[in-house]
């Protein structure tokens, strides 16, 4: 469904330079996304002035721009005061118009990228899901322009602070929502556990009577207003919908439910738990389709890279788990390593970021989890791990640069599997490149 020109300035309240009658759909802040009928939005960042890429906008196809300021152009633009703004008015008065069958919103800790992604996969090419981690204020009414033709609609909410998701949860209105986790978190932003849920909640109480919201189970929900159905997943016999979760002997993840058993081609017991999670949330989107055939499909699954991501480069298996880290997520990845089968076991973290005052606890207590990994050599990064290594025997770097991580990867030989987890500040992933431009040491 496209709207017009003018119908685009009417809604975002500004003033219409151009031809009027212009038919627009779909919306970007990226020139290099641009396509043919899709509205530009010039923002304005801290580093970069979306108007100085107007042109680049227009050339890849853009039918029109939303700007601050007149400008020759060989398309129509709108004038606005702010185009932040302007972009949230069109996604909210765009969703009004949208009739889904579903919609599904994902937020938690961590693993909500994975189950946003894995409910794409179940649900197929009806569905529009967000773009990789477009997941705040700027991603969610980007993701909700581009599914104006969609069945079902999957949306990620996330959060750095408190306040963000009540405002998002309203702007995608959910049918369906899902709470992964609840972890240590961003808590520069959220203090403590107890504010990371209270805010996740505001998801779950946007949800309508007749919705469902799909939690792990254990997270208690008592406190708050939520009119929707309850569906807790776990392993105890309390939980509304039963699984259980295990890995195999290369560390695949292995989700048993309704008598039935598949094997994921992704790693983690905790990826069994959240394809159940987002099994559940299909199954009330679409209950008339069997589970064999849900499990059937997650067999497509992959995990994207930076997400215990598995790859052999130059006789070294890596598994490249560098996109983010938390507490929680750090301690999943060292459980799914002391399951791995390997000749020698390399392990490689980095800072947990945005930690605020609890980054020296969390960092310290991180020593039990390595020990137990079964790793033969480990390598800390960061001015966080500091305190790490004065616990743990490890090599150690203070800082990520290009030469620490070089000289990481000289220490890695031929047959190791190697595990990278590090907040994406990092970007420990240069460690593969690394070994893939290096020849490897068989010794």
């Amino acid at each position: 469904m496209s709207f017009t020109s003018m119908q685009l300035a009417i809604c975002v309240g500004g003033e219409l330079v151009g031809d009027a009658n212009i038919q627009c759909s779909g919306a970007t802040i990226d020139s290099r996304d641009c396509t043919t009928g899709s509205v530009f939005f010039a923002l304005q960042g801290e580093h970069v002035d979306g108007h100085n890429y107007v042109e680049s906008a227009i050339d890849a196809g853009c039918s029109i721009a939303v700007v601050t300021r007149e400008f020759d152009s060989s398309v129509p633009h709108v004038i606005v005061g702010n185009v932040h703004d302007a972009l949230l008015k069109l996604a909210e008065y765009r969703r009004s118009a949208m009739d889904f069958d579903s919609v599904i919103a994902v937020t938690g800790s961590v693993g909500k990228t994975t189950v946003k992604d894995m409910l794409g996969v179940l649900l197929g090419d009806n569905a529009v899901v967000s773009a990789r981690s477009f997941n705040n204020d700027l991603g969610v009414p980007l993701t909700i322009l581009s599914a104006e033709s969609a069945e079902y609609l999957v949306a990620e909410i996330g959060a750095n602070d408190v306040g963000e998701i009540e405002p998002l949860a309203n702007l995608v209105q959910p049918s369906i929502a899902i709470i992964t986790s609840i972890g240590d978190a961003h808590l520069e932003g959220f203090g403590d556990k107890e504010t990371v849920l209270s805010e996740k909640a505001k998801l779950l109480e946007a949800l309508p009577e007749a919705g469902f919201a799909v939690v792990t189970e254990g997270i208690d929900l008592s406190s708050f207003n939520i009119q929707a159905k309850i569906i807790t997943v776990g392993s105890s016999e309390s939980a509304s919908i039963k699984v259980e979760t295990s890995v195999n002997s290369k560390g695949h993840a292995v989700l048993s439910m309704n008598n039935q058993e598949v094997s994921l081609p992704m790693l983690g017991e905790h990826n069994a738990h959240n394809a159940a999670l987002a099994i559940v949330a299909c199954s009330c989107a679409v209950p008339e389709r069997a589970m064999d055939e849900w499990l059937e499909r997650l067999k497509q699954v992959q995990s994207p890279q930076g997400r215990l991501y598995k790859t052999v480069v130059n006789g070294v298996t890596f598994i490249d788990d560098s996109y983010n880290a938390n507490p929680t997520s750090m301690r999943s990845a060292l459980a799914l390593f002391k399951d791995i089968e390997a000749e020698r076991k390399v392990l490689v973290l980095g800072d947990m970021l945005e930690l605020g005052e609890h980054a020296h606890a969390e960092h310290r207590l991180l020593a039990s989890a390595i020990l137990d990994s079964d790793a033969d050599v480990l390598f800390l990064v960061g001015e966080c791990m500091k305190v790490t290594s004065e616990v743990v025997q490890s090599v150690y770097e203070e800082s990520a640069t290009d030469e620490a991580l070089q000289r990481i990867a000289s220490f890695i030989q031929l047959g190791d599997t190697v595990l990278l987890k590090g907040s994406r500040g990092m970007r420990l992933e240069r460690i593969v490149e690394n070994v893939r431009h290096t020849k490897v040491s068989n010794l």
